[in-house]
């Protein structure tokens, strides 16, 4: 009898006796494990672990959902497309998985092809197809360059067990993820301008509500979160360094883009709007600048329901100045 993993001390030492009438001794080990154990077997082929490794669906977890309506199992289904583009495409460096810390081997050989091709296009299609020389692309490049790694690390790297340089693989997911984020990110701006043509809202005022609480919801949850975990002063320092990030890298980094790219400077075409979120955003940031002191650094609701009411009273002015109900010209 074989165990097809570790049993710690707080499994049980006999699991579920089945219709065989056979002992299960798996019911310690986690599906990961599982998964981790019978890839790892030299008795598997490098084609099922490569299948294994960029399945979007846990085919161990399957069958061992028990919701009432397989809500689990539609929503498993759902997202596997997208999430079977991103495994083929982002190497992932996971060390809450253990023993390989999700190394895969023909997987990640076949991350260092793909990858330097996928961010070339992602950051420019045409860059990606500008002529280095004559009949000679530039994703040729990356191509070959990433052909030459993979034979490397194919060479040097075992399928039991992650290389000494596994954790490089997550600058190159790090990387590849950004191109991702960028893309996508380009695309829902798309979206929102093709919605604002469709009903007549200016590109202010979609960056003002829909874009920007999109931008923003995430941090809310996170900073709240941290908050609750009784780490208020993390949630407060990420409330200020998130927009302060978004500030003066989102804008100074395209803008030295667009000026490097087109050799001119960059004409903004400033209105009254523009204007009060300029006012708006300088008046919140004052006045925290000067309540918090006088507070004693000690936040309470009162300061709470301030800001919330400050920003429903900037929204609904902004909105109106665009809108033409309030005259405001510049």
């Amino acid at each position: 009898m074989t165990l097809t993993g570790g049993i710690n001390e707080r499994s049980p030492l006999l699991g579920p006796v089945d219709d065989t009438g056979e002992v299960d001794l798996r019911d310690g080990v986690s599906d990961q494990e599982e998964e981790e154990v019978v890839v790892s077997d030299g008795s598997a082929s490098v084609w099922v672990e490569f299948l294994h490794a960029i399945s979007p669906i846990d085919v161990a977890g399957w069958n061992r959902r028990k919701d009432k309506f397989h809500l689990g199992r539609i929503y498993a289904v759902f997202k596997a497309p997208g999430l079977f583009v991103l495994k083929l495409t982002v190497p992932l460096v996971d060390y809450s998985k253990r023993p390989k810390h999700n190394w895969s081997k023909p997987l990640n050989v076949f991350h260092c092809v793909i990858t330097p091709v996928f961010c070339v296009f992602a950051a420019s299609s045409h860059f990606a197809l500008e002529n280095l020389c004559p009949r000679f692309p530039m994703f040729v490049i990356f191509l070959i360059a990433g052909v030459i790694l993979a034979i490397v690390v194919f060479l040097t790297s075992h399928r039991d067990r992650p290389p000494v340089y596994h954790s490089a693989f997550a600058f190159f997911g790090f990387i590849s993820g950004i191109m991702w984020i960028k893309n996508i990110a380009n695309e829902i701006v798309n979206i929102l301008q093709a919605a604002g043509v469709v009903f007549s809202i200016s590109n202010t005022v979609l960056g003002l509500t829909f874009l920007a609480w999109g931008n923003s919801i995430s941090d809310l949850i996170s900073d709240v979160s941290m908050a609750r975990r009784g780490r208020p002063r993390t949630g407060l320092s990420a409330c200020f360094g998130g927009p302060l990030f978004n500030t003066l890298l989102g804008i100074g980094i395209p803008f030295t883009y667009a000026t490097y790219q087109h050799k001119s400077f960059i004409s903004i075409k400033f209105t009254a709007i523009q204007l009060f979120l300029f006012i708006g955003l300088a008046f919140s940031l004052i006045s925290s600048l000067v309540v918090v002191p006088l507070m004693r650094f000690r936040l309470k609701r009162m300061y709470g329901i301030y800001l919330i009411v400050l920003y429903v009273i900037f929204l609904t002015l902004a909105l109106l100045i665009e809108r033409d109900v309030i005259h405001w010209t510049v």
